[in-house]
């Protein structure tokens, strides 16, 4: 089932709901223990972080519907996937790949590097792949996993 959503430039005031949505989707999909999401809803806030002081540097993007922000994705320099993340009771509707369809036409002709780049959970590798999204190396030994992939950005879908 999709769900039906806008997909809008994120403001300051939305911080907090993201914030929650982000240690939501963390605690139930990607981290392992408590120590992990501790870890990983920490430096993701950092990145958020950076967005706030220098909102101009991102794209950053929410998904909404009467309800609230479904999903968001954070594009630092229109190359740097630092983070997409939907809340987990609208996982699986559509909503991830409508925030990175959206994100990706957006970046192109911005990114500086001709592609947007990811570090992927473990979790959410598939997703990438099916998006196509290509792995550039190994994953590494980090909370929640690593695995490096890339986006060309002047491929077509």
């Amino acid at each position: 089932m999709t769900v039906d959503c806008a997909v809008e430039p994120v403001v300051e005031g939305d911080l907090p709901a993201i914030r929650r949505l982000i240690e939501a989707a963390v605690r139930q999909s990607v981290a392992a223990s408590e120590a992990e999401a501790r870890f990983l809803v920490e430096d993701i806030g950092s990145s958020l972080d950076g967005w706030r002081e220098h909102p101009g540097d991102a794209l950053h993007l929410k998904a909404c519907s009467p309800a609230g922000i479904l999903g968001v994705i954070l594009v630092k320099e229109y190359w740097n996937l630092a983070n997409l993340f939907v809340d987990p009771a609208h996982q699986g509707r559509g909503i991830g790949r409508c925030l990175l369809e959206k994100a990706l036409n957006e970046c192109r002709g911005r990114s500086p590097r001709g592609a947007v780049l990811v570090n992927s959970s473990t979790v959410a590798a598939p997703f990438y792949r099916r998006l196509g999204f290509t792995q550039t190396g190994p994953g590494k030994d980090r909370p929640g996993g690593c695995i490096p992939f890339r986006f060309d950005l002047s491929r077509r879908e």
